[in-house]
């Protein structure tokens, strides 16, 4: 078990980790590429769940091709794709029952493919449940949702579909299934800043550079098509748009959401796996710790998704209570080069 803590009052064991802008940052070596799509479904029964790759699926008798649509936009970027089925016509009580059972499942990222004034209180209802798995499960996901201002790190902001080669347009919230598969399909040391979208030859509707730069302020998810007729990712970006000193800019990037939740992810496997009831509490034990820590925060040095990181940088320091311990780590990530500036002299 693990969560976020302002004071040292927890009861499970656990790793508790607060990540802030001057504090720890940095990114999983584990395995990424799960993405969860509650989608209605023409066949099966609601609340199944249905685990597809590109070589293998579980879906009922009689699947259809459009059932099939959004589960093959989402694997352009993911390893597999978890399709929860909500039937024909879903409700607010089956997203409250298809969260419930997913409390359980491993994934990077929900998606909710639907946009409609009827279905506001539905996107509510899963930001809300992605921030307690967050703050209070310690279960680091994040949540794509089309047209919907979170103001938040953990919700992505999809506000503009494609045409793909066939003819087929994709609405805003039919395009969350391929922005949560790049998004959880992402290298720990990648930005989808300028990510190609295989398959699509435009964008719906086209923005003027103006409007780009006022979705982009306003924390949406975009694409454009580029100088080789590529249909592209404008930037990676989440929904976040207030920042303070705690969540600083870097915090509306997704490489950088992605360095903290596997940061998070991994420290609580490690603690987990190897230290808790294994080890003692003391100046040894926490030293063995500390060192163990030091050697992940090189390896992610190595893979280039942190930088300027000494050993000094972590600390072991025990907590309140006998068995408890305080981690403070000063990380910092690296970024994709995304914005170059080129003076051109002109004579």
């Amino acid at each position: 078990m693990a969560g976020t803590w302002t004071s040292q009052n927890k009861i499970l064991p656990g790793a508790y980790i607060n990540f802030l802008t001057n504090a720890p940052l940095s990114i999983t070596v584990g395995d990424r590429g799960i993405v969860v799509l509650l989608q209605e479904m023409s066949v099966g029964l609601a609340g199944d769940i249905y685990r597809v790759t590109a070589t293998e699926n579980e879906y009922p008798d009689g699947v259809t091709k459009a059932d099939k649509l959004l589960v093959n936009e989402a694997l352009k970027g993911a390893k597999t794709v978890l399709v929860y089925n909500l039937g024909a016509a879903h409700t607010e009580a089956e997203i409250t029952a298809a969260l419930a059972a997913l409390k359980t499942e491993i994934f990077n990222i929900i998606c909710y493919p639907y946009d409609d004034v009827a279905y506001e209180s539905n996107k509510l209802a899963i930001a809300t449940w992605i921030n307690a798995m967050r703050e209070t499960e310690g279960v680091k996901i994040q949540g794509v949702l089309a047209n919907y201002v979170a103001d938040d790190e953990s919700i992505i902001n999809v506000s503009q579909g494609v045409e793909l080669a066939d003819g087929t347009e994709l609405t805003a919230a039919e395009a969350t299934a391929w922005v949560a598969g790049v998004t959880a399909g992402a290298n720990i040391n990648q930005s989808n800043t300028g990510r190609k979208y295989v398959g699509a030859i435009d964008v719906v509707p086209r923005m003027t550079k103006t409007e780009m730069e006022n979705a982009i302020t306003a924390g949406e998810f975009i694409f454009k098509v580029d100088t080789a007729q590529n249909v592209t990712a404008v930037y990676d970006i989440n929904s976040l748009t207030t920042v303070t000193v705690d969540k600083g800019k870097q915090f509306t990037k997704n490489r950088v959401i992605r360095t903290i939740d596997g940061i998070n992810n991994d420290i609580t496997v490690i603690f987990e796996s190897n230290y808790v009831g294994k080890v003692n509490n003391n100046e040894d034990g926490r030293s063995l710790l500390r060192a163990t820590l030091i050697e992940y925060f090189n390896e992610l040095q190595r893979m280039n998704a942190i930088q300027n990181f000494e050993p000094e940088d972590v600390t072991v320091n025990p907590g309140t209570d006998t068995d408890a311990v305080v981690i403070d780590c000063y990380i910092q990530p690296v970024d994709s080069v995304e914005k170059i500036y080129i003076t051109v002299n002109l004579s």
